[in-house]
């Protein structure tokens, strides 16, 4: 028997502009390492899913080019959103000094196929936030809308 293919989801992601703030925030406060985080939502965004709400976590590398969120955190943010009857919708991480385009080992290493990946720019003076899916190491962008 064949697994059933993926939904693709949406081209668009629509973000409230407080978490795309709070992303930013996150960022900066972190410079010059990456910062990393999740966006729990009420379904994966290829299911329909809405982003409710972002959790900084911690970058258990502590690198200016590379991100590992802590196991502690993502399981406590993921058992909480279970809890909850949310799911993980996002992962977040930036790039301080680089634009926010996955790179190789981002894309290389993205474990969870139904998250939208959220990477932050901080390279050029203004933050730029985009969106991307990943999947079998291929990164696409999603046009990203606040809301």
């Amino acid at each position: 028997m064949t697994a059933p293919a993926m939904r693709p989801g949406s081209a668009v992601v629509r973000v409230p502009a407080r978490l795309l703030d709070e992303v930013v925030d996150h960022a900066r406060d972190e410079a010059p390492l990456e910062a990393c985080g999740l966006v729990i939502g009420t379904a994966p965004h290829h299911a329909g899913g809405t982003p409710l709400r972002y959790v900084a976590c911690r970058n258990a590398l502590a690198s200016r080019s590379r991100f590992s969120i802590h196991l502690d955190d993502l399981y406590r943010v993921t058992v909480d959103a279970d809890d909850a009857g949310e799911a993980l919708w996002g992962i977040v991480h930036s790039h301080p000094h680089s634009p926010a385009v996955p790179s190789a080992t981002d894309t290389g290493l993205a474990l969870y196929p139904d998250a939208v990946h959220l990477l932050v720019s901080l390279a050029g003076g203004v933050p730029d936030v985009r969106a991307w899916r990943i999947l079998d190491g291929v990164a696409s962008e999603l046009s990203l809308e606040r809301s």
